[in-house]
């Protein structure tokens, strides 16, 4: 039985993961402060919190953690917990640049006191959203292509430079205090139980209303989306290889890159809505292509992603017409 402490534990990605190691038999201890953008108290949650051998500290930590449950030794710490979601870059950069940093410097100065064997930082494409707009950036993107912010007036930014903040301090937290330490950067991963501020639930909740005009913001940008399940495999993959310290890898799905439009039509197909389609454009500083190159995660791995986009697009709307109303 292993120790397993995952920040951000009661997210869409986090508790996936923290059901994961339960049910390898790991004891898993969760962080969250239930953010209501990111995570939400349901009965999915307090189900889990149920189980034997699993610990949950409802915790904010943009301060540093004082009381807890958390054992001095862990076998593996992932840091998932962060302010994420497009609209929030643009709404509440400064709170969610400055949040994502606290939370990043308060977890690992926790955790320099604790005697780590694994340390798995979860960051995110976002962080090549200004290399793409100065053409720096080859489809699929490998994990070498310049990261690039090219002036600090942009909003968009806001979340992309937390993240890479948060790169920066993992590794240079794992050379002070000799905890092996992988960096990966997630690539639009989707599924059940997300919220309602990505793009695959906004268009489910959207075709669900039965209107007959569905409004796009850049229907003709693509993006390559990975099924939660698969992100999970992953994730653990890196956690668990020796052959992964000290590197920064994709984890997505570079076979499924697909148009927003046509995305939308697929959901209102599966759905069952015709629609018209009408596009507003893409925002200020909007990615037009992002698709990783998982080449290196399936070389050190042997990852390789199980869920056609198709299977999990009909999955996630599934659980979503059963939930559509739990907006908490």
């Amino acid at each position: 039985m292993k120790d397993i402490l995952i920040s951000g534990g009661t997210g869409f990605i986090g508790l996936e993961l923290a059901k994961y190691h339960h049910k390898i038999g790991d004891r898993v201890y969760l962080i969250d402060n239930l953010f209501k953008d990111n995570a939400r108290f349901d009965e999915e949650l307090e189900l889990f919190l149920q189980n034997k051998n699993v610990f949950f500290l409802n915790w904010d930590l943009t301060k540093k953690i004082k009381k807890h449950v958390i054992p001095k030794k862990l076998d593996c710490a992932y840091h998932l917990a962060a302010i994420n979601g497009t609209d929030l870059f643009y709404k509440i950069p400064y709170e969610l640049c400055r949040n994502n940093i606290l939370i990043t410097i308060n977890l690992y100065d926790f955790l320099s006191k604790v005697k780590v064997k694994k340390l798995v930082y979860a960051s995110s494409s976002e962080v090549y959203a200004g290399g793409e707009g100065l053409n720096l950036i080859t489809i699929p993107t490998d994990e070498n292509v310049p990261v690039v912010f090219p002036q600090p007036t942009d909003k968009r930014f806001s979340y992309g430079i937390s993240k890479f903040v948060g790169e920066f301090l993992s590794f240079n937290f794992s050379d002070l205090f000799s905890v092996p330490t992988s960096v990966i950067r997630f690539h639009n991963i989707y599924g059940p139980r997300m919220g309602y501020r990505h793009v695959i639930p906004n268009f489910i909740e959207k075709a669900m209303t039965k209107s007959q005009n569905f409004i796009l913001n850049g229907g003709d940008n693509t993006r390559a989306f990975c099924y939660v399940d698969d992100a999970i495999e992953a994730i653990s993959m890196v956690a668990k290889s020796s052959k992964t310290n000290n590197k920064i890898l994709h984890v997505g799905n570079q076979k499924e890159e697909i148009s927003i439009i046509k995305l939308a039509k697929i959901i209102c197909q599966i759905i069952g809505n015709e629609v018209s389609f009408y596009d507003n454009g893409a925002p200020n500083m909007s990615v037009n292509r992002r698709c990783p190159n998982t080449s290196e995660l399936s070389r050190l791995t042997g990852f390789v992603p199980k869920v056609p986009l198709y299977d999990g697009l009909q999955t996630t709307i599934d659980w979503y017409s059963k939930n559509q109303f739990i907006k908490k």
